[in-house]
């Protein structure tokens, strides 16, 4: 039997049409923009295979943000891009694509035998150490001093109240974050603290160690999740940072220690908390952010007009998170590093 369906459009009522607010069909590209800031560029390390994620944050980036400003892509692998890769990237991209491989600092001797024989958890091992530090001496990124790292298949489900990398500039910020959470120490951080021994000298008078240990144990610790951070590159490439690095490297080599899941949080949350001032680091609370579980969403009604996201469900509201805390004034961020010791 043939059964058909008869459907009827809906049309608002005529005065809902005159008093809808015109924010809400004015077009993404019209809204008010400054000029993007120079030397400034999103940055992916990824594989061909997560092709698919990768466009998908991008179509968000884009459709949200980057249609107004057409900040530059980088995209960074130890193995080659495949050509089909390129082409669909540099579809959905308004801007410059640069894909680069990474040839130098990849891997290290801990770092240089299969796991298990799985060569996939050899290749993460080497991802976090790289993302730790070595990927901001890359040749490609030689042009830029501010990235913003975007990890494939994060969703960005607000359009942007205002440009991260401007707010970066005009505040001398060194480092912003989306999400930061408390967990158990990790081995690496016990390694800072004879960093912290050696090299009192490279601290911040002004630092957030507050914030980081908020425990007397130090056996919980508050970190930055870097898979959506915007970072000055001039502070991941100074001589204080560099030796921090250079510390927890040797201190896993010498132990016979691989780099392992969340080193590189651990190592930039330190680095972050110890040797910049908490006035040089922002928490990016107005940012619609989401991965796997964890979101921060903003709850203010204007920004709320132009999102889909649940600002109840925001990770910030969870016991575990620390950014709230963050809006604590600088000064009571402070503590004296060597009083951890």
């Amino acid at each position: 039997m043939l059964v058909l369906w008869r459907t009827r459009s809906y049309e608002p009522p005529a005065q809902a049409l005159s008093t809808a607010p015109t924010r809400y069909t004015e077009p993404l590209a019209a809204l008010p923009s400054t000029p993007r800031v120079p030397s400034a560029c999103f940055l992916f390390i990824t594989r061909t295979m997560s092709l698919t994620k990768v466009r998908r944050t991008m179509f968000d980036i884009e459709q949200r943000f980057n249609a107004r400003f057409h900040y530059p892509y980088v995209f960074l692998s130890e193995l080659e891009f495949s050509a089909e890769f390129q082409l669909k990237v540099r579809s959905i991209a308004s801007s410059n694509v640069t894909f680069a491989l990474i040839t130098h600092n990849w891997a290290t001797s801990s770092n240089s035998t299969h796991i298990n024989g799985n060569s996939n958890a050899l290749g993460f091992r080497n991802m976090v150490r790289y993302w730790a530090h070595p990927f901001a001496t890359h040749s490609a990124l030689s042009t830029y001093t501010r990235v913003w790292r975007l990890e494939p298949g994060s969703h960005f489900p607000c359009d942007f109240a205002t440009d991260p990398f401007r707010r970066m500039h005009n505040h001398k910020l060194q480092y912003a974050f989306a999400i930061s959470l408390a967990s158990p120490a990790p081995t690496i951080w016990f390694h800072a603290l004879d960093f912290l021994r050696h090299s009192s000298h490279l601290l911040s008078a002004s630092n957030s160690m507050a914030w980081l240990s908020p425990s007397s144990n130090n056996s919980t610790v508050c970190q930055f999740l870097t898979n959506s951070e915007l970072v000055d590159l001039r502070f991941i490439r100074s001589p204080s940072y560099t030796a921090l690095f250079e510390r927890m490297d040797q201190k896993l080599t010498l132990s016979h220690n691989q780099w392992s899941k969340d080193d590189d949080v651990a190592v930039r949350s330190l680095a972050v908390a110890l040797l910049l001032d908490a006035s040089q680091v922002a928490w990016l609370d107005d940012l619609a952010y989401t991965h796997d579980l964890l979101s921060n969403c903003p709850a203010d009604p204007e920004l709320q007009k132009r999102c889909h996201c649940d600002p109840s469900e925001s990770s910030h509201l969870l016991p575990m998170s620390c950014s709230a805390r963050w809006t604590t004034a600088p000064r009571s961020l402070h503590i004296d590093p060597l009083d951890l010791l």
